[in-house]
């Protein structure tokens, strides 16, 4: 009950194609976020959900977002719901595991707009990135810090205080300013 009560508070604050300032999460709303996404801190729950690596450990000049673990059929359907995001994004610790940091909303460009969607998706209040250089196709993304205090912004796509192992490659190319740089949100 517990949960079917947090599903239905936290769908009244998706707003996809609502203007970013119209509708703010309360801190309220994003700590029953992560309470109800709780579960993923342990990395064996969510490959057990379906979740599965995806690429090394993404960083660059303005910090890191870590381990991205994805979900295939969430990122192939073009609806977004907070209770499950796409991907779930992991630190890796000095003794080897993992420490959830946050999450990643994600839609594919092309799919938002055939199913009928206009403007850029908006979730929690904030309108996606649109990143043309990460993936073969086109996606619009949202990060969401829930475990990690992150200075820049709660929804910002890359956190200084979030790091990889030195072993790993930087992903300097992996760029997200193509929307942040018309609806001024750079470096978000």
């Amino acid at each position: 009950m517990k949960h079917l009560y947090i599903t239905i508070l936290l769908l009244t604050f998706v707003n996809v194609g609502l203007a970013q300032d119209e509708v703010q999460p309360t801190l309220a709303q994003l700590e029953q976020l992560k309470v109800a996404l709780e579960s993923y801190q342990d990395v064996n729950a969510a490959l057990a959900a379906g979740y599965e690596e995806f690429m090394d450990c993404m960083s660059n000049t303005q910090g890191a977002q870590g381990i991205h673990y994805t979900k295939g059929a969430l990122i192939e359907d073009p609806t977004l719901d907070p209770m499950n995001p796409e991907a779930l994004m992991y630190e890796q610790q000095s003794d080897g595991s993992l420490r959830l940091t946050g999450v990643e909303y994600l839609v594919f460009q092309e799919a938002w707009h055939a199913a009928g969607n206009k403007p850029a998706p908006v979730l929690l209040g904030r309108e996606f990135y649109l990143n043309t250089t990460l993936l073969d196709k086109p996606f619009y993304g949202l990060h969401l810090w829930l475990w990690q205090y992150n200075p820049l912004d709660v929804f910002a796509n890359w956190n200084p205080l979030v790091t990889c192992p030195e072993t790993s490659k930087s992903n300097t190319d992996h760029d997200h300013s193509s929307l942040e740089a018309t609806s001024g949100q750079r470096g978000r």
